[in-house]
């Protein structure tokens, strides 16, 4: 094992080496700096345990205590003191309100633009019913449109875009069928004009969507965020994925899930996240609770169930045969009952549980992003189009 004083003059060497003589490395020496990367990653040289940081008198008393504290207990303390809720920097405070600004002026404006539309198409409606000359009523002839003047026969036309149509073969538009589709055309516009004023979105609504953006977007940072935890089956690194709602980790062995649990609580501890994860204790006693409500509500609403129950027996000859029935068949109920309340709770973990998802080895991970040089630098995304249009601009300006 790598001492950390070997490990911070070998670190301390090897940036030395490689600023003031470059050539100094041979294929050799790059390669046993590699390997020795490698073993950084596959090992622990630094002893990143959270015991380390304690102070004992003797390796012993360091054992005894390994023995006492469970890794599956670590940071159960500090997560339960963790209050639910997440922490807001400033800046991040100072985007939710942008934010609601944001969510009002969209609501307005589309609300606004909803209703002109709806408002428009009515208009022409109307004007084509009050200068068109037809009737509000069904003539003798069953008909509204019977003696419609050129301005109905011109706006009806344009109203359903058949100009063609009637060009080529003026017989072919039936202006009575059209008159009705736009009777029912306006009554859907009506009600949708009565939806769209009933659309209401209240400030407290506004700020709590312009809340939960701003957390996505915390959320969404997750992904550049790590930490790094020393466990009983080796090294994990462990980050939050927002789009798949899963922590993912990378680790050079497989690391049961109550460990994972354990490094779920540090991240959330770590970077004030905890609504993100799910305490299982607390989700199982609300399920159980749940079913206690419901079972008591069943007593109340069905209180002639024991009678109904005890009824199906009276074919038996006696009470202790009844008796006897009861008492070989309680066992049986009572472990379907046991049956069905494990099936619920591993039907709610399975639902409610935390994700954890393995992203590979360590040697895999790699926390330096790589630059877009397209956002960097937009130039280098000129195509040959921009570039003859840029030139033309310029030509014209010295003109």
């Amino acid at each position: 094992m790598y001492s950390i004083t070997t490990l911070i003059k070998s670190i301390l060497f090897t940036i030395y080496s490689v600023i003031f003589n470059p050539f100094f490395y041979s294929k050799t020496k790059l390669s046993k700096l590699f390997q020795f990367y490698q073993f950084i990653c596959e090992n622990n040289p630094l002893l990143l345990d959270y015991l380390d940081t304690l102070d004992f008198s003797s390796e012993d008393e360091k054992e005894e205590i390994k023995k006492v504290i469970n890794f599956e207990d670590k940071y159960l303390e500090k997560f339960n003191n963790l209050s639910n809720e997440y922490q807001f920097t400033e800046l991040e405070l100072n985007d939710e309100k942008n934010e609601y600004e944001r969510i009002k002026i969209d609501y307005e404006n589309t609300k606004y633009e909803i209703i002109y539309k709806i408002q428009e198409k009515l208009y022409k409606i109307n004007k084509i019913q009050e200068k068109g000359n037809i009737s509000n009523e069904k003539n003798e002839n069953g008909l509204f449109t019977e003696n419609i003047n050129q301005y109905g026969i011109d706006k009806l036309i344009k109203y359903f875009d058949l100009e063609d149509e009637y060009f080529e073969d003026p017989d072919y538009v039936n202006f009575e069928d059209l008159y009705l589709t736009l009777l029912n055309d306006k009554i859907d516009l009506l009600k949708k004009m009565t939806e769209a004023e009933k659309i209401i979105m209240t400030n407290d609504e506004m700020r709590l969507k312009s809340r939960k953006n701003i957390i996505n977007k915390k959320l969404d940072k997750c992904m550049n965020l790590y930490v790094l935890e020393y466990t009983p089956l080796g090294n994990i690194c462990m980050r939050y994925n927002n789009d798949k709602k899963s922590f993912e980790y990378f680790s050079n062995n497989t690391i049961p899930y109550r460990y994972l649990e354990s490094v779920g609580r540090k991240y959330v501890t770590t970077y004030l996240c905890k609504p993100i994860f799910v305490n299982i204790e607390e989700e199982i006693k609300k399920a159980e609770e749940k079913n206690k409500e419901e079972k008591e509500k069943e007593k109340k609403d069905n209180p002639k169930k024991l009678f109904a129950q005890l009824k199906s027996y009276q074919g038996y000859p006696s009470y202790q045969g009844y008796q006897a029935y009861k008492e070989r068949n309680s066992q049986s109920i009572q472990n379907r009952k046991t049956q069905i309340h494990d099936v619920k709770e591993k039907l709610l973990v399975k639902e409610n549980a935390n994700r954890y998802t393995w992203e590979g080895r360590l040697t895999n991970f790699s926390p330096l992003k790589q630059i877009d040089k397209k956002i960097l630098d937009k130039k280098l995304s000129m195509t040959y189009a921009d570039f003859k249009k840029i030139q033309l601009k310029t030509l014209v300006i010295t003109k």
